[in-house]
């Protein structure tokens, strides 16, 4: 299973590996007494975005990386785990989307429809563009963030996609009419807006080191888009598109099998950089002081004068 699907599975001398990780495992008398191995194979893989599941316990590689030190972004994300949108300055509208934990695809609807009354709730023909907020989006189910938040990027042939180790479409993401495609497979539809959004609005995207996966994917699916510009801290590093496969009723791997690209084909192996880094200054208790907030505002202002 990982010898035939892993991201990096023409890299490895797998005849080694198996050596390796038979002397390590040799004294063991059960499955658990083995489960050890497997953040080792994970690192010896190379892959920090994969891990096995057995009796709902998760066994993964936490790769070494520096230290994320924004403490405020960290705490943020335990307290702030619903969707929420608000005016900025009048003109401006913001939506901030945490992560989700929908890995089967269960709430999707549920998810977007979400996103959707958020959006309702403060659109209006008075805004001049959006601030979408996925600095505290830890990942989970990417398609109805997507698909909540398509009428702000525009029907698009695509916006992004899957590519294998070695560059070959695995899908492409398509927007049409708030429905989310991978190819021509519809994945989700969901409910139109209220009002029509303005097309090519600004739209900023802010991003931080807790934003993460599928968040990250989101993030993404903007960029390449005209007037669209991505402010904060590095992403964290998750770009990898992930495969699960079931082993039995107790256990199943999730493997890393190949990296995502945004509409203009750049492909993401490692995080997403943004284009004005703003680094702390995050203030979700008074959005008025966020200077990530802050700084975005005043270009979709700039940008909005231009228009």
């Amino acid at each position: 299973m990982i010898h035939d699907n892993a991201l990096n599975k023409n890299k490895i001398d797998w005849n080694a590996l198996k050596v390796e990780a038979y002397e390590k495992t040799k004294d063991a008398d059960h499955i658990q007494d083995a489960l050890f191995i497997f953040p080792y194979l994970f690192e010896k893989i190379d892959d920090h975005h994969g891990w096995l599941t057995y009796n709902n316990k998760n066994y993964r590689w936490n790769k070494s990386r520096p230290k994320y030190t924004n403490e405020t972004i960290k705490n943020a994300v335990k307290d702030n785990d619903k969707i929420y949108a608000a005016l900025i300055d009048k003109n401006t509208g913001y939506i901030r989307i945490p992560g989700n934990n929908d890995f089967g695809a269960k709430k999707m609807d549920s998810i977007a429809e979400n996103i959707v009354n958020e959006i309702d709730q403060i659109n209006s023909n008075k805004i001049k563009g959006w601030i979408i907020d996925l600095r505290l989006n830890t990942g989970g189910n990417m398609y109805p963030m997507m698909a909540g938040i398509s009428d702000l990027n525009g029907d698009q042939e695509k916006v992004g996609g899957f590519v294998t180790s070695d560059k070959k479409s695995e899908g492409e993401w398509i927007l049409k009419n708030g429905t989310i495609y991978i190819d021509a497979n519809q994945v989700l539809k969901r409910k139109k807006l209220k009002n029509s959004v303005k097309k090519q609005l600004p739209v900023a995207i802010l991003i931080s080191g807790y934003t993460a996966s599928s968040g990250e994917m989101t993030a993404i699916s903007f960029i390449g888009r005209k007037n669209t510009k991505v402010f904060g801290e590095e992403s964290g590093g998750y770009t990898t598109t992930n495969q699960g496969f079931k082993i039995d009723e107790n256990s199943g791997i999730n493997l890393a099998v190949g990296y995502v690209i945004d509409r203009t084909g750049k492909v993401y192996v490692e995080n997403i950089k943004p284009d004005v880094e703003i680094t702390g200054g995050d203030n979700f208790k008074d959005l008025n002081k966020d200077k990530k907030i802050a700084v975005s505002a005043k270009w979709i202002k700039e940008m909005a004068k231009r228009q």
